[in-house]
C-alpha cells in the first residue's frame, strides 16, 4: 500500500515538471532513482507529462482569447458586468500560466535552507 502511494506521489511530481533527481531528494529514504526511472519508463510518465503540457497550452491559447474577447466588449460597452468579465478572464489566465509545467532546468528548491534554520537555532533561539 505504501508503494502506491510514493507511486502515486512521485508520478503527480512528475507531471508536474519536477525532475527525477528533485523527485528523489524530496521524498528522502522512499524511493531510489533507479525505481522512478523504471516507473518513469514502464507507464509512459514522459509522454503523459507532453500531453499535460500540451492541453494546459490549448487551454491557455482559449483564455487569452476570452481575456481579448472580453476587453474588447468592455471598451465597446463598460459595463460594471463587463469589466469584471475581463478581471475573472485576466485572473484565469495568470492561474494557469502560475502552474504551468516547470522546466526541469529552472528546478531551483525553493524556501528556508536547512543552514539558514541551524543558524536561526543558533544565533536567535540558542538551540544547539
Amino acid at each position: 500500500m505504501k508503494s502506491v502511494v510514493i507511486y502515486e506521489q512521485a508520478k503527480k511530481m512528475f507531471l508536474e515538471g519536477y525532475s527525477l533527481d528533485a523527485i528523489v531528494e524530496l521524498l528522502k529514504d522512499t524511493v531510489s532513482r533507479k525505481t522512478l526511472f523504471n516507473w518513469m519508463k514502464e507507464h509512459n510518465w514522459e509522454e503523459q507529462r507532453k500531453s499535460r503540457i500540451e492541453a494546459d497550452d490549448d487551454l491557455q491559447k482559449e483564455l487569452l482569447e476570452i481575456a481579448k474577447a472580453s476587453i474588447r466588449e468592455a471598451k465597446a460597452n463598460p459595463t460594471a458586468h463587463n469589466i469584471f468579465a475581463v478581471v475573472k478572464a485576466i485572473s484565469a489566465l495568470k492561474l494557469l500560466q502560475g502552474v504551468n509545467i516547470k522546466n526541469e532546468k529552472e528546478d531551483k528548491p525553493t524556501g528556508i535552507k536547512e543552514e539558514t534554520i541551524r543558524e536561526i537555532e543558533r544565533e536567535i533561539l540558542g538551540i544547539g
